[in-house]
């Protein structure tokens, strides 16, 4: 594989920032799962973890360039794979070499991570193959959202039990702050203008209608929020956090109600990254009221 082409669909497809945001998520893991052991310290393990995270998040990348390839030919002929300047053989090929990565890594953490990561491996499997049910599934967009962003909460048990046994209650909220925030990113990058709307392209905003759209990410937002606000009361944290990230909520709310009143592209596309803000600083204050208070 050329390289130059590949860090060029990295770039389209699975961006710096993303691989930023997996390590980051793990990182939130490890924190909060050795919160109450007292260990601070990162080590190989740690380094290793992040690269295994990161694999699992490109396998699922590679899987929906499997699923949509031949609607992404007609809509997004400009993109590298398209173009055939990579090829879906090359990135499935590296797609399982990760696993290889992951399964050395979960090995050495235990037969707890092992098993964890394996179902969450079953999992992605099911959803590369739209639990064979694809076009059933892909006619109920808000269920075949759902479907796919339940890996969150396995790949956060799978990342939880390399750290720590028993799972804790800790656990269950890690798993529901990521699974919601998955979900309002989910939504608010599939909610466009009226004007924005491409045939053939699936979005919330046209299967719920705009207000519709507006309203599901806002309501995800809020649950979101409520799930933080219990897993910092159980690690105590101060109130910090809570001005943060309750500051940042509003922020993104206001933008939605501004773009709401005046549909435009750039305004949804605005209040997206703030939804990306928003689900960066839930794990990042968590990250640093774990390790400020150690």
């Amino acid at each position: 594989m050329n390289l130059v082409n590949f860090w060029a669909y990295l770039r389209q497809r699975f961006p710096p920032v993303n691989m930023a945001l997996f390590a980051v998520l793990f990182l939130t893991v490890w924190s909060v799962a050795t919160a109450a052991a007292g260990r601070a310290a990162l080590g190989w393990p740690e380094v290793g973890g992040i690269a295994a995270a990161i694999s699992f998040f490109f396998r699922l990348r590679v899987f929906d360039e499997i699923k949509d390839f031949a609607l992404d030919a007609q809509n997004h002929p400009e993109r590298v794979l398209q173009q055939g300047r990579v090829t879906l053989p090359q990135l499935q090929r590296l797609a399982w070499a990760g696993a290889g990565l992951e399964l050395a890594w979960s090995a050495t953490r235990g037969r707890a991570a092992l098993l964890g990561w394996a179902l969450a491996l079953a999992y992605s499997l099911a959803m590369r193959y739209e639990f064979f049910a694809p076009a059933w599934l892909r006619a109920r967009l808000l269920l075949y959202a759902v479907s796919h962003m339940l890996i969150m909460p396995l790949v956060i048990g799978w990342l939880w039990l390399a750290y720590a046994l028993p799972a804790g209650a800790g656990l269950g909220w890690l798993m529901l702050l990521a699974l919601l925030g998955g979900f309002a990113f989910e939504l608010a990058r599939k909610t466009h203008a009226p004007a924005a709307e491409r045939a053939g392209v699936d979005s919330y905003s046209r299967a719920l209608g705009l207000a519709g759209a507006v309203a599901g990410v806002g309501l995800v937002l809020l649950t979101s929020a409520a799930a933080q606000a219990g897993l910092l009361r159980q690690l105590r944290a101060p109130a910090w956090p809570y001005v943060v990230l309750g500051g940042l909520l509003a922020l993104t709310l206001a933008a939605y109600g501004a773009a709401l009143a005046r549909p435009r592209e750039a305004l949804f596309r605005r209040a997206e990254v703030l939804v990306s803000l928003v689900m960066l600083s839930s794990y990042l204050t968590l990250i640093f009221h774990v390790h400020s208070a150690r």
